[in-house]
């Protein structure tokens, strides 16, 4: 039985990237900005010894780190490059880097945005349809959006075909990509 990615993200989620993002304390300013506690050439230093981690076990075209104006670290796409869709496709690749990731500040990258009480009723919505469109055992969304397979009887994988078919099905519900948490392997992808 082969099982859909665990690491597709809402895109309100998805602000951060693949690159292991964490809400970050407030500054005393109105523009929240990255950690003081490194500087800015070191956290670029950090992000682009990710990026040199990633393209050398095969994501070849992974763009260079860049920080934004608030100093917060970004691997924006170059030439229209998905790279968070081609990384998602290679967790191998990614754990390889984990230990880059870990090094990082806790507000390395800018605070996820939060989701509405409008887009978790819709991604209830979705999860109804999906269950309709032939996965009976797809759970209702938590509270952060992300789909729980842990503990159901979908633990061990959903079949890409009918993931596929009830994702098309549902696209007009929630065209966005989702976050699928657990199943083989386990935990936050």
């Amino acid at each position: 039985m082969t099982r859909t990615k665990s690491l597709v993200l809402v895109p309100l989620l998805l602000a951060a990237g693949l690159a292991g993002c964490q809400v970050g304390a407030a500054s005393g300013s109105a523009t929240p900005s990255a950690s003081p506690s490194v500087s800015r050439q070191e956290l670029l230093a950090l992000g682009q010894e990710w990026v040199q981690c990633m393209r050398g076990k095969g994501l070849t075209r992974m763009p260079d780190a860049q920080l934004t104006e608030d100093g917060y670290l970004t691997f924006p796409p170059e030439g229209g490059y998905n790279w968070k869709e081609d990384a998602s496709k290679h967790q191998d690749i990614i754990e390889e880097c984990k230990s880059i990731e870990d090094r990082y500040p806790p507000n390395a990258f800018r605070p996820k945005a939060q989701l509405s009480a409008d887009d978790l009723r819709k991604l209830r919505e979705y999860a109804e349809c999906v269950r309709t469109h032939g996965i009976p055992a797809w759970p209702d969304p938590s509270s952060d959006g992300s789909f729980k397979l842990d503990g159901t009887p979908l633990a061990n994988g959903v079949p890409q075909d009918l993931m596929d078919k009830a994702t098309e099905a549902c696209r007009s519900i929630w065209s966005g990509k989702i976050a699928i948490n657990g199943g083989p392997g386990g935990g936050k992808k």
